[in-house]
């Protein structure tokens, strides 16, 4: 009888969540790749051949050219996607020696289509989208490994692996899965033939992105000639182009189910890699758009008709998106605003997109607000850039432009004594375990 009633209080869940037609409810795919700059996609202009499958997918969809993360690294940033708040707002985040999980008063996205009825599923490979951040603690179910370094990580094709597997199993209900790729991640190791192809001359003997190198780094300590970080680069290189294999594998395999037309494909990464575009290395440590600039891919033939869209668009966005398309009205939470809305009059004031949380360095904000963005360090220091003409961000205009400083700092300290009342996050005690992963990584010290 209990079996019963479940399947009559599912079917009628899902059923309101169609409108109350017959149409079926869609399953939802939902990828993350960890550390993958827009600028290495195939679609997003390179050149050299790393991303085949991700940008069949973009011609297949519609692909968001101007899409920003709001944080520079993992935990506050997929934090956003799945509260469609900002870091200050869902308390995810916190810095080097201090991290805080996410605010447990939150209703997330998957807690959302749980409710109404989806098997929710979260495959990850990081610690921080572990239970004890509170990332994913409203899945179903979860499958996340927390590796010790990226020479022990789970790869691509066992991710692959372990969401095609799950597909196998899950059960008649629609899904709704979040898939974490790692691969990108210092240390880059690519397998072959990737490794030959994208990263010649590059041998084995050759390892950067260690724990203590990161260490030294974040700390001063570490002096990096170029030549070391364009070897870790190719080595990057490589590592995209694999997972882009894998995840190309991930969809053939949708497609050989017989999914493929009735779910939402959403791609898209928590935040880039620097490679001396400013001087430095890694993430988590600028706002910079090397780091803040993501793809964003969103597929569902019938109902997203392939293009691509311009605006500005970010992270917030994403959860009001698939409640529409799920037909799902969204929580009062939810700041963002869906990506299928009609599109910015000509004349329309740009939105606004804010981004802090630095995992370490100097704590920074970044407002955009159309071409220009502002970026506010917490001695003082500010940054003007027009990212029409320099979207590279090499020239400061912060002199020569102080009347657009001055305008575009009212409204972000507006916005900022708002989130100042709010303080969400609380500092947490790590387990052993996840303690020690993190210091693999370089996110912990010794001590």
């Amino acid at each position: 009888m209990r079996t019963s009633l479940q399947s009559i209080l599912v079917g009628s869940l899902l059923l309101g969540a169609c409108g109350g037609g017959t149409e079926a409810a869609p399953n939802i795919l939902f990828i993350v790749t960890d550390t993958l700059r827009a600028d290495r996609l195939g679609c997003y202009g390179s050149e050299a051949g790393l991303t085949p499958f991700l940008d069949q997918l973009a011609a297949e969809g519609l692909r968001f050219s101007d899409a920003s993360s709001h944080a520079p690294w993992t935990l506050p940033s997929i934090a956003s996607m799945l509260t469609s708040l900002h870091p200050a707002e869902h308390g995810a985040g916190g810095s080097l020696g201090s991290f805080k999980l996410m605010d447990p008063g939150v209703t997330t996205l998957p807690a959302v289509f749980k409710d109404r009825g989806w098997r929710t599923h979260a495959i990850a490979n990081v610690a921080f989208l572990s239970e004890a951040f509170g990332v994913t603690r409203d899945f179903e179910s979860t499958d996340i490994i927390a590796p010790k370094s990226n020479l022990e990580m789970r790869a691509a094709g066992a991710t692959t692996q372990a969401a095609l597997d799950w597909l196998d199993k899950r059960g008649e209900r629609p899904f709704f899965l979040f898939l974490h790729y790692f691969d990108p991640h210092a240390v880059y190791a690519p397998p072959s033939p990737f490794r030959e192809r994208f990263a010649p001359g590059v041998d084995e003997s050759f390892v950067f992105g260690t724990r203590q190198q990161m260490m030294d780094l974040r700390n001063g300590r570490l002096n990096v000639p170029d030549g070391v970080i364009r070897r870790a680069e190719r080595l990057y290189n490589g590592e995209v182009a694999y997972m882009d294999a894998e995840i190309g594998r991930l969809l053939d395999g949708l497609d050989a189910r017989g999914l493929d037309e009735n779910t939402v494909v959403l791609m898209t990464s928590d935040h880039g890699e620097e490679f001396l575009d400013h001087g430095g290395y890694e993430h988590g440590h600028t706002l910079y758009r090397e780091l803040t600039h993501v793809p964003l891919i969103l597929r569902f033939p019938g109902r997203v008709s392939p293009g691509v869209n311009t605006t500005c668009v970010a992270h917030v966005d994403l959860a009001p998106t698939l409640c529409e398309l799920a037909d799902i009205a969204p929580p009062e939470q939810f700041l963002g605003r869906s990506l299928l809305g009609s599109p910015e009059a000509p004349d329309a004031e740009p939105r606004p997109i804010l981004a802090h949380g630095n995992m370490w360095g100097e704590p920074l904000t970044s407002w955009r607000q159309g071409r220009f963005e502002l970026i506010v360090g917490a001695g003082g220091r500010q940054e003007l850039f027009d990212l029409e003409s320099d979207p590279l961000q090499k020239r400061d205009l912060a002199q020569e432009m102080p009347d657009r400083v001055t305008e575009l700092r009212l409204g972000l300290d507006r916005v900022q004594l708002a989130l100042e009342a709010l303080h969400r996050g609380q500092t947490l005690d790590l387990a052993p375990e996840v303690l020690e992963s993190l210091k693999e990584f370089g996110y912990v010290g010794g001590d």
